[in-house]
């Protein structure tokens, strides 16, 4: 389970990919990575969140 900053930065992330912010979303997902495990359990990565890219 997320703790509220997980959810504010995926919340941040996922608008800043809608508005085409690519900073904004280098800067969120950057942020997740640095954000403390929780429960043992990573964050996802951006593969499994968004989808790989070619």
């Amino acid at each position: 389970m997320s703790c509220d900053e997980c959810r504010r930065l995926r919340a941040e992330l996922a608008a800043a990919v809608r508005n085409g912010d690519k900073s904004k979303a280098v800067d969120c997902r950057v942020l997740l990575r640095r954000h403390p495990q929780h429960d043992g359990v990573p964050v996802e990565s951006e593969a499994e969140q968004w989808g790989s890219r070619p």
